[in-house]
């Protein structure tokens, strides 16, 4: 049977949750093992209860799962919400100086400072180790790559700060070892390539680099600022011009001016920051500027919760801006499908000249899963341009069948480059001659009838020939999947469809993906149903059933096996 474990890790923000999450996960991927790293963190700098939960196995995982096999708790309230989660068996590893309660009957291994390192005045530094190591003891691998990792990250704090890391690292893992070791991984094999523990936002901006992305602005938001991070870490290396802007109004403009210029720009926010960016939405159709805007989904309304998880924003996303104008909506469920999106975004705002929407959210953004290097193969996205002499008056917008203009960058050549936001004529001057605007409207709307052509991000998964479909989008992929795996344990008929390009929708692919269904139920992160509403807007198909959640968790296939309750 392949091994499934799951450990949580909690405390108060501060208290160094992810200095424990961190190295250990990093320390299981490079043993061998598969594991997803989910975080649930509340809107605050220090307090407020937050906790990560790492799911390993020895097979691959599509996501997290319900449950508690190791308890790792940094102070009481850990305790006390998540001791009724731990499983038959499982254990409880806890801070002694920090949990004065412990019920009875259940398998603890307290830590403190003076066990693990006596005489020294490391504080939160010797418990925090000093779990990782246990951990590890607990599941028969060795602590020498833990050690050396934690020697590498704190060896900016100097000799002594990293030597306490190691020791305490090592003393938790001996101490682990008067326990039974339910659970053993030490049969595991480290792969011969190495593995990546990367999260959905770091694929993004990786893919973002591999197409040549020159310049990023944005305004700070969760949950969109770790793709903004993740880029800034790496601007330097790739040559990215970045620009904290002072908003998100001024952030988008900047984006759409830079690749007016010629760069291959982005910009991102959240659900809140793109109600600022609408109008410049339209401002990047009406000038057929290349542009990709990542919009990391967040619940709301207004604020909402500011750090959890949504899949509210698709119908926001599909109309925003005035009056109709043509662009691309895609939806990564993975890392290595947010890599592939975001060369295929950059692809398409640069032959369409368009506005590419890439929808994450926190559950995506933030996990961190085990990859391979060859999920994320080398791709080089060309730029879309006209070099040849114009061979007469160059017209920007010029009428053509395909609705894409010839473009050329301003200040390259001897033609003359003209943008408006007004309607204008080919050439781009500002017009008011009503003829002209319905050309020029339609020509622009003619981009979307090759544009539905390329739109093939449809997976599936399970029984093709199953009565019972789930259809999902965005990052519900993994539950969704391994749902519909446990339905097929179960001796239950079950499929999977999955969208990852969601406009123009592709009306073909679905009707053919969703041939024979008798059951259909759509799975979804928001309460109105708006992947629902889509489906029958585009085909006239009306699912039979909704798997809905909008609490701000993630979905989990246990969550989601429970709302199918009565349908299979």
């Amino acid at each position: 049977m392949p091994i499934d474990l799951n450990i949580l890790i909690g405390g108060a923000a501060g208290q160094g949750v992810h200095s424990i999450t961190t190295p250990l996960a990093r320390s299981l991927v490079r043993a061998g093992a598969r594991v997803v790293v989910v975080q649930d963190y509340q809107s605050r700098i220090r307090g407020g209860h937050i906790f990560n939960v790492l799911r390993v196995s020895d097979v691959p995982l599509a996501g997290p799962r319900e449950g508690v096999d190791l308890l790792v708790a940094l102070n009481q309230e850990t305790v006390a919400l998540h001791l009724p989660e731990l499983a038959p068996g499982g254990l409880l590893i806890y801070d002694a100086e920090q949990v004065q309660e412990v019920p009875p009957g259940v398998p603890a291994l307290g830590l403190s400072l003076e066990e693990l390192l006596p005489g020294t005045q490391a504080g939160e530094i010797a418990v925090n180790a000093g779990a990782s190591g246990a951990v590890l003891g607990l599941l028969e691998l060795p602590v020498a790559g833990l050690a050396e990792m934690l020697a590498e990250s704190f060896a900016a704090k100097g000799e002594e700060v990293a030597g306490w890391n190691r020791q305490a690292a090592t003393r938790g893992w001996e101490l682990a070892q008067k326990f039974p070791h339910a659970v053993s991984l030490a049969g595991l094999t480290p792969p011969p390539t190495p593995w990546l523990l990367m999260s959905g936002h770091e694929a993004v901006a990786v893919g973002a680099l591999m197409a040549g992305l020159t310049f990023i602005s944005g305004y700070p938001m969760t949950p969109w600022t770790s793709l903004f991070n993740a880029v800034a870490q790496r601007a330097l290396k790739y040559g990215v011009v970045l620009e904290q802007a002072e908003d998100e109004i001024c952030a988008i403009n900047m984006a759409i001016g830079a690749s007016y210029a010629g760069a291959r720009a982005m910009t991102g926010t959240s659900g809140g920051g793109f109600c600022l960016m609408t109008e410049a939405v339209g401002l990047a159709a009406m000038t057929e500027t290349p542009l990709v805007v990542v919009v990391a989904q967040r619940p709301g309304p207004s604020t909402g919760l500011p750090t959890r998880t949504s899949q509210g924003d698709l119908q926001f996303v599909l109309w925003a801006g005035q009056d109709d104008s043509p662009r691309a909506v895609l939806a990564p469920g993975s890392p290595a499908q947010g890599y592939a999106v975001a060369l295929k975004a950059f692809d398409l705002a640069e032959r369409y000249q368009i506005p590419v929407f890439i929808l994450t959210d926190q559950y995506f953004a933030d996990s961190q899963h085990t990859c391979r290097v060859e999920d994320f193969p080398a791709r080089r996205i060309p730029f879309a341009l006209e070099t040849e002499p114009a061979g007469g008056v160059y017209e920007r917008y010029a009428l053509t069948e395909s609705g894409i203009s010839p473009r050329r960058l301003p200040g390259f050549g001897p033609e003359l480059v003209v943008a408006d936001s007004d309607e204008h004529t080919p050439d781009g001057h500002l017009t008011e001659d009503l003829r002209v605007r319905v050309q020029m409207h339609e020509k622009r709307l003619r981009k979307l009838t090759a544009l539905a052509g390329e739109m093939r991000g449809l997976t599936t998964a399970g029984d093709p020939e199953a009565p019972v479909v789930l259809l999902c989008w965005g990052s519900s992929r993994g539950p969704v999947s391994e749902a519909v795996s446990r339905l097929a344990a179960q001796g239950v008929a079950a499929r999977m469809v999955h969208l990852s390009e969601l406009w123009p929708f592709p009306r073909e692919p679905v009707l053919s993906a969703l041939e024979g269904a008798k059951k259909l139920v759509v799975v979804e992160q928001n309460a109105s149903g708006q992947l629902m509403r889509l489906l029958r807007q585009e085909t006239g198909l009306v699912g039979t059933q909704a798997v809905r959640r909008y609490d701000g968790r993630p979905f989990t296939p246990e969550y989601i096996l429970r709302g199918l309750s009565g349908v299979v």
